[in-house]
């Protein structure tokens, strides 16, 4: 599998700087070349689409150049991510393997990383096949890019710590035009351990600390919360900067 996906601002971006440093915005453009193999981003280009660039509140590349001591730089990643929703705007949750080598027990949505040269809405799409055993594509009312985020792991890093991690995540709402209840979900055991449905009001009540819902308190708050599980913070703020 090649995670051949260059990401450039005139030339490759490598771990170890913020992004929304490098562009002093979160208001950006981008240009995809799938045979390329190439996101090209811009402050502001004429011609390309535009999109907000999120980040943690606290990034720990912020105000940084982060080097590796052994020289051997790592290049930014891309992933898309599948706020998958059904008709009514239920969303489906999955949690991360605890076995799993970034973000262990953690509540996400659906997604994984990009393959070289492939569409990036089909790249989605196969994800969220592998990880939950739905095929999207025939009940598919709706798929649109809503936001990308900007994930470093660890969150938080040791003075001079180089990123183990760090991918640019291109969420997209992904809506299909029936009822959750009926669909199959078959969980990919190795990389998903659990999942729940959850209506837009339980969503918004999770992520902004309001649920009263005890069964909710392993889901609630972000990741890592005190049961070491809680949602990604970059899928709250992806989530809240689109439904809130």
């Amino acid at each position: 599998m090649s995670y051949g996906v260059d990401i450039l601002r005139g030339k490759t971006l490598y771990a170890g700087k913020c992004m929304l440093d490098l562009f002093d915005n979160n208001l950006i453009s981008y240009q995809y070349r799938q045979h390329e193999a190439q996101l090209n981003l811009s402050l502001q280009e004429q011609g390309w689409s535009q999109i907000h660039l999120l980040h943690s509140n606290c990034c720990p590349c912020q105000n940084k150049d982060l080097k590796p001591l052994d020289q051997n730089y790592s290049k930014i990643k891309l992933a898309t991510v599948a706020m998958l929703c059904d008709r009514d705007y239920n969303f489906l949750l999955t949690r991360r393997h605890s076995q799993m080598k970034t973000f262990p027990k953690s509540w996400v949505f659906p997604g994984g990383m990009v393959e070289g040269q492939q569409n990036l809405e089909s790249e989605c799409l196969r994800e969220v096949q592998e990880e939950t055993g739905l095929d999207v594509l025939p009940i598919l009312s709706k798929m649109e890019l809503k936001v990308m985020y900007e994930s470093i792991y660890p969150t938080k890093l040791e003075d001079n710590q180089y990123p183990i991690k760090q991918t640019l995540c291109m969420f997209y709402e992904v809506k299909i035009n029936q009822s959750y209840q009926n669909v199959t979900i078959k969980m990919e055991e190795n990389e998903v351990d659990d999942y729940k449905w959850l209506s837009k009001k339980q969503m918004l009540e999770i992520m902004n600390g309001q649920t009263k819902d005890h069964s909710f308190l392993e889901i609630a708050g972000i990741y890592p919360n005190s049961y070491g599980s809680g949602i990604g913070e970059g899928h709250v703020k992806a989530f809240l900067h689109c439904y809130a």
